[in-house]
């Protein structure tokens, strides 16, 4: 045997256990249902249209609410934010300096109430892989903040193609904020090392967006699909705000992700792992991380009948099991609505269309035009909304978001994701906020610009679709 044809098997070999070796403790977690009443749930909504004049215009809750929520916090906070950084495209203006009032939101409180204990979980892309300082997190640091920036190297490999090369050869090398010779990916003035873009080759990411605090006297978690990221600031996301016991089975997750990263999240005080009472209502919410989520939507998907209605808002729709299943339902009868992001805006740049032009496509032709899609018309910003709304006939409603796009990557067991599944029995105004929102864009109320008909930006692309094909398939792109 050739040492070449040693290497190779090695490299299958490293390619296939790091695609399916085994998880962490409390990744890909299926919560228990916890009844909660309905003034304890709230929809957030974030979402950017043009005028008649051109005049774009963002309305917004999201931050809002969680910097109100860290204003009233007197003991405890957790924060899980994928981007938080203040990186920019070349000539990109930011909407909002989000992460800026983040970040000094966060100092204020840590000085005005020098006992509290706050918590930051976050994605080494922030930091470029440990080759370009953060002056946030070195500001939050030195006020207190404990943060933990989480280790991919524990999680599987999306990528197995690139990473079983990047884990034999170079992360034995680690990094450094020295020596950086080359130009910043994210537009930021600064040069990093060849080592952070190998690193960052590997697609790899703890994907999640969420806030845990004592607010008011009780336990208050949001979970969302908005980053704390300057130049994300305008996109159009979704986010729940829940009260109650549910924090639990979050912060036991993100205590696994601590714990993936060598640290540890700080104890919760004592007096605030109190247990509320058991709601009386007919809402339930439950808790999905990574494929759980995939398990779920599946579950939704193959069980929905004739008549029944899902309307799914999707920043990145490309996972073939959820596709396949999509029109599996629309020709059984699923009255099935979706809103796509086009993929046509990136911080100052223009993207290509891949992946959701070649997908809506498919969606649109296979079951004879049983599946209605409309494109977010974005205007520099995105449509990053996660949201998929399910209405049976015979009464009865779910409502899933949080941070996973419907990808491979995303919903697989790679990236770290979080969502939260609300299901009703009856009307509710969780649904009906959900609904609104949906219907806002969808129908271009008010005659504003939101959504544009599939036509505006609908392609009959072969090379684009097998691009994305290869894409998904490999884990060799950044969906």
């Amino acid at each position: 045997m050739t040492i070449w044809s040693v290497l190779l098997t090695w490299l299958v070999v490293v390619g296939t256990y790091q695609t399916v070796k085994p998880l962490p403790e409390n990744i890909n977690i299926n919560s228990a249902d916890y009844k909660v009443n309905a003034d304890e749930l709230d929809f957030l909504g974030d979402i950017t249209y043009t005028r008649s004049d051109s005049q774009r215009v963002s309305e917004q809750e999201i931050f809002d609410t969680i910097i109100d929520i860290i204003d009233t916090a007197e003991h405890y906070i957790l924060l899980d934010m994928f981007l938080y950084n203040s990186n920019k495209g070349k000539d990109f203006i930011p909407y909002r300096l989000i992460s800026g009032e983040l970040t000094d939101k966060l100092i204020a409180k840590r000085k005005s109430n020098p006992s509290i204990k706050i918590d930051l979980i976050t994605d080494p892309v922030n930091t470029m892989y440990g080759g370009s300082p953060s002056d946030q997190f070195r500001a939050l640091e030195n006020a207190g903040v404990n943060i933990i920036v989480t280790n991919h190297s524990k999680l599987r490999d999306s990528n197995p193609i690139y990473s079983s090369i990047w884990r034999t050869f170079f992360q034995w090398f680690g990094n450094s904020e020295r020596f950086g010779l080359f130009a910043h990916p994210f537009g930021k003035d600064d040069r990093v090392t060849l080592r952070s873009y190998l690193r960052m080759l590997n697609m790899k990411a703890n994907h999640r967006k969420l806030i845990i605090a004592d607010s008011d006297g009780e336990m208050v978690t949001v979970i969302a699909s908005a980053n704390p990221h300057d130049a994300s600031s305008a996109h159009s996301n979704v986010a729940v705000m829940v009260k109650g016991d549910i924090w639990k089975e979050i912060y036991l997750t993100e205590k696994a992700v601590a714990k993936l990263s060598k640290k540890e999240l700080q104890k919760v005080p004592e007096h605030l792992i109190k247990k509320y009472p058991q709601a009386d209502s007919d809402i339930s919410v439950r808790v999905l991380s990574e494929r759980s989520i995939r398990d779920e939507v599946y579950n939704i998907l193959e069980n929905s009948e004739q008549g029944d209605r899902i309307s799914m808002a999707m920043f990145y729709l490309t996972e073939r099991g959820t596709i396949k299943r999509l029109i599996k339902a629309a020709k059984k009868g699923v009255n099935i609505r979706i809103i796509l992001d086009p993929n046509k805006d990136a911080f100052g740049h223009k993207k290509n269309g891949i992946p959701n032009r070649p997908v809506a496509k498919e969606l649109l032709e296979k079951p004879d035009g049983k599946i209605k899609i409309r494109w977010y018309d974005t205007h520099g910003e995105q449509f990053h909304t996660k949201m998929i709304i399910y209405e049976k006939r015979g009464g009865g409603s779910s409502l899933l978001l949080g941070s996973a796009n419907m990808t491979r990557r995303n919903i697989e067991n790679f990236n770290l994701e979080l969502n939260l599944l609300i299901n009703v029995k009856t009307e509710s105004e969780i649904i009906a906020e959900a609904l609104c929102y949906f219907e806002t864009a969808w129908g271009n109320k008010e005659q504003l610009n939101y959504t544009a008909p599939f036509e505006q930006y609908g392609e009959n692309s072969a090379l684009k679709n097998i691009i994305y094909r290869i894409q998904e398939f490999t884990g060799l792109s950044s969906f």
